[in-house]
Parts: C-alpha cells; structure tokens; sequence
C-alpha cells in the first residue's frame, strides 16, 4: 500500500490523506428551493498509481447520486489523478491528462490562505470540531471554492489523517439548491 508523503502534512497533519485502495463512503441530502428533500450517497476511492508525463498520479474516483432529484442525473461519476509534493496537492482532471496541473491545496496549509485551483479561488480557514456520521473530527479545515461570477459555492471540511469529512454545494441560481455529503465511514 502505497501512503501520501511526509510533505502532505501541515503543521504535522494530513489533511488530504492518499492510499491505493482507500475507499470513503457518504451519505446526504439534496434541499430542493421547493422545500423537499431527497437522500443521497457517494464514494470515494483510490484506485491505484498511474504515471503521467513522467508523474505518478493516484487515481481518485468519486462516484454519487441523490436519488429523484427532479431533472437531476441517476448517477455522477469523476475521476482525477493526484500527486503530492512539499508545495501542495496537484491534480489533474480525468478527462483533461493532457491540460495543466492545478493545485488544490497548498501545502503547508494555514488558515486564511487563497490560491487559484484553475479559474477556482480557493480559500482556507480553521474549522474546529466538524460532526459527521455520528463522530466529531476535531481540528478540522475548511476549503471555499468559488467561480468568479458564479453564484455556487463549494464548502468542503478536511479532517487530518481522515481527509474530506463533509462538503455542502450550494446553487443561488434560481432555482435555488443545496447539497450536503457527510462521511459515514473509511478505510486508508
């Protein structure tokens, strides 16, 4: 089993935590601007290494879907590849190999940082104790991530040596929506 390096950690806590066969499992609930809701799950899962242009990349794979979502999809499925080094977590995106890297958490990561993820502005505060499928997470970190012009937000909470505990998606856009995944369970 291959382990995230040493220099994934900040302040000696990895956050973001990588391992061939590392699985994660959620569950959630999609809140319709009508007042219903709808329930949902997701999974994330590392599939091995592959190399690209001469890196080695884990394979990330998250997989999901809320279940009768009016006009919504059955099911999502998205891959990216990720590598660490002493500056941060790179990615690249499944369908995009050949397209520039783009960091998605810089390392060591403090609170009240911002970095641009592609045309993503991604900023970092402190986000004490997080309760997620019945267990609370403590010293836990929150990522913002927004477009530019764009009324969604991504609010994802990172808790070290879990990594991605909950993450809520919110839609101004009329008609308005929000989504949230909580970690159920894991295995690194």
């Amino acid at each position: 089993m291959l382990a995230t390096p040493a220099c994934a950690r900040s302040g000696g806590k990895d956050y973001f935590p990588l391992s061939d066969g590392a699985r994660w499992e959620y569950t959630g609930r999609f809140f319709a601007s009508t007042g219903q809701q709808y329930p949902g799950h997701a999974t994330i899962t590392v599939q091995g290494m592959t190399l690209i242009r001469g890196r080695r990349y884990f394979k990330y794979v998250t997989s999901g879907t809320f279940t009768g979502v009016p006009g919504g999809p059955l099911n999502q499925e998205s891959v990216r590849y990720y590598r660490v080094e002493a500056g941060g977590v790179y990615y690249l995106p499944g369908d995009e190999t050949g397209g520039e890297e783009r960091l998605g958490m810089s390392l060591p990561l403090h609170a009240g940082e911002r970095w641009l993820s592609g045309r993503v502005e991604v900023t970092a505060e402190s986000a004490g104790t997080v309760e997620a499928g019945g267990k609370r997470y403590a010293d836990c970190l929150k990522l913002t991530y927004r477009h530019e012009g764009d009324p969604r937000t991504n609010e994802d909470y990172y808790a070290p040596g879990v990594g991605l505990v909950k993450s809520v998606f919110t839609n101004k856009t009329p008609p308005e929506s929000r989504s949230e995944l909580t970690l159920e369970s894991y295995r690194l």
